[in-house]
């Protein structure tokens, strides 16, 4: 149909039920999308639990001609198994309601024009930390949005002012949450370039030397089985904040947030203990802290190489509110901070005995 479905086309569709309590939202909510400029087919495959995920992507839909994948492939002059590879990284399903849209073909189009100027499997795991990042922020945005602003907007309105909210979300917030984000990016982009660095010896990777830390809330396993969901929400946003404002404000890097475990990097030995010693002393849960100094592999965000491995059996073998630290955490931090000798332990992946200390608070 070229021109949106009236009422009788939609309940001949089985789209529209005339005679349902709610009869009246249905028909606002059916107009609003097609208003938004939806197909039958959208509708239908939306309705009729995720019409307001389809208003969501209609308010953000740029101009121009949507997609199916393989639609895409087809017409792309790039090498096919490329481009669904790229798609792939980026962390997009294959088939199902998300589609090229014109702003994605124009990425897929950039990132499939870089393995001219750079290595293929560079751009595919660049693509890959795109997608991964994009992600969690996604998924961290609309948790907050549905708590905050639908649920209580559900329940105190209509339907239909519920999808109308989420159509406002998308085509009026996100854009400046989008450049907010864009801004930040280009800051850490810049502060991250100052960083001295160094290559392995066949300079395949950027190397630092680093100290490398992991934090774990102790017990919390059982923590877990016991709180509510609430609860939980709350351990582990003190948690994550409490990690954050600690290495940041201690100049370090949080590298990541793994549930209840957070990992950090930081030049200075002495400031990695420090950090540590700070979220034992202020943390409402109790903590422990692994900690190893030396070289690093810096791979697409993340950290690799022996003392990362070091540092993550470390905290496993940290007693509860202590932290031990490798022999060249030691070592570097000379006489600046004392330590308590641990005997000569065996660790995962460690084929000999390893030497570690615990900081002595």
């Amino acid at each position: 149909m070229s021109d949106a479905p009236d009422e009788a086309d939609l309940e001949r569709l089985g789209l529209y039920d005339p005679g349902a309590p709610d009869a009246v939202d249905q028909l606002a909510v059916l107009r609003r999308l097609f208003e938004l400029g939806a197909t039958v087919d959208e509708v239908r495959r939306a309705a009729p639990y995720k019409l307001g995920d389809l208003a969501l992507d209609l308010a953000m839909r740029p101009p121009g001609e949507t997609l199916d994948l393989e639609e895409f492939v087809d017409r792309s002059d790039f090498d096919p198994s490329l481009i669904r590879r790229l798609w792939a990284a980026f962390g997009l399903p294959a088939e199902g309601p998300v589609r090229v849209t014109p702003d994605v073909a124009e990425a897929l189009r950039f990132c499939a024009g870089m393995s001219g100027w750079m290595k293929p499997d560079t751009v595919l795991a660049l693509a890959r930390v795109m997608g991964s990042s994009s992600a969690r922020m996604a998924e961290a945005l609309l948790s907050a949005f549905r708590v905050d602003i639908e649920l209580p907007q559900r329940s105190e309105g209509t339907w239909a002012q519920g999808v109308e909210s989420t159509v406002v979300a998308g085509r009026d917030l996100l854009p400046p949450f989008l450049d907010a984000a864009n801004a930040v990016f280009r800051r850490q982009l810049v502060s991250m370039s100052y960083n001295l660095w160094t290559t392995d010896p066949d300079r395949s990777a950027v190397t630092f030397d680093r100290t490398i830390g992991f934090a774990d809330l102790v017990s919390s396993t059982e923590g877990v089985r016991r709180a509510s969901v609430s609860e939980l929400a709350r351990m582990v946003r003190e948690f994550e904040e409490l990690v954050w404002e600690v290495v940041m404000s201690a100049g370090g890097r949080v590298v990541k947030l793994i549930g209840d475990e957070a990992m950090f990097v930081i030049e200075d030995p002495v400031a990695g203990c420090q950090i540590a010693t700070r979220l034992l002393d202020t943390s409402p849960q109790p903590v422990r802290v692994g900690l190893a100094y030396g070289t690093v592999i810096a791979l697409y965000g993340d950290y690799y190489g022996e003392t990362v491995n070091l540092a993550s059996r470390l905290v496993g073998a940290a007693s509860p509110s202590s932290v031990a630290v490798s022999d060249s955490v030691r070592a570097a931090a000379g006489d600046r901070l004392a330590f308590d000798a641990v005997p000569d332990g065996n660790l995962k992946g460690f084929g000999e005995p390893v030497t570690f200390h615990l900081v002595r608070r």
